[in-house]
């Protein structure tokens, strides 16, 4: 899984721009073939910014939907930013979830696994 996350500081007159293009984006982006969830998340504080994050299945979708026309408009939403804007792909190789929690506090105890 790769998740792609994008960091804008826009302008407070340039928040509105962004955010509706980020908006209108957000469902055609997560049809795309390879799409397992595109997310947008609003930071409050002295310094607010706009993350739009999306994970792939695999470096084939996410590459396709980074020559896509669709990305394009994610471009122009990122060249509103004021202050530098914040692009990352991470590579997820493994994720756990609860099973990590009860096998770290309960280190004895019998797993489903075995």
């Amino acid at each position: 899984m790769i998740i792609g996350t994008v960091r804008i500081l826009p302008p407070l007159d340039r928040q509105g721009v962004v955010r509706e293009v980020l908006q209108s984006v957000q469902g055609p982006v997560r049809a795309q073939p390879g799409c397992n969830a595109c997310d947008i998340y609003y930071e409050q504080g002295p310094e607010p910014a706009i993350v739009f994050i999306e994970r792939w299945d695999s470096d084939e979708a996410l590459e396709a939907h980074l020559c896509s026309d669709m990305y394009r408009r994610i471009l122009g939403a990122i060249e509103l930013s004021g202050g530098r804007p914040e692009i990352r792909f991470e590579h997820v190789s493994a994720s756990e979830g609860m099973e990590l929690i009860e096998r770290l506090r309960n280190p004895g105890a019998p797993t489903s696994a075995g």
